[in-house]
C-alpha cells in the first residue's frame, strides 16, 4: 500500500511538473508549442531540434512530443 501510494505521488508530482512547464511553453495557450514559444524559453534550441521533434509534421509540438524529445535531449528538461 505505502509503495503504490508513493508511485502515485511520484506520478502526480511528474505531471504537475510537466503540465506547468507545457503551460510556460505554450504561451497562447493552444495546446500546441510553436518553434517560436519554444526558442522563447530555450534560445538554444535549434530548427533542426524542433523539426525532428515534430513526430506528426504538424509543424507544432504537443505534450508527448516535447516528453519524447526531452529524454532523447534534444530539448532541454530544465527551464
Amino acid at each position: 500500500m505505502k509503495t503504490t501510494s508513493l508511485a502515485a505521488a511520484l506520478l502526480i508530482a511528474g505531471s504537475t511538473a510537466l503540465m506547468a512547464q507545457d503551460a510556460v511553453l505554450d504561451a497562447n495557450e493552444d495546446g500546441q508549442v510553436t518553434m517560436e514559444e519554444l526558442v522563447a524559453v530555450y534560445p538554444d534550441v535549434t530548427a533542426e531540434a524542433f523539426s525532428a521533434a515534430d513526430a506528426d509534421a504538424s509543424g507544432t509540438l504537443d505534450a508527448d512530443e516535447i516528453a519524447a524529445a526531452q529524454e532523447a535531449g534534444s530539448i532541454p528538461t530544465e527551464m
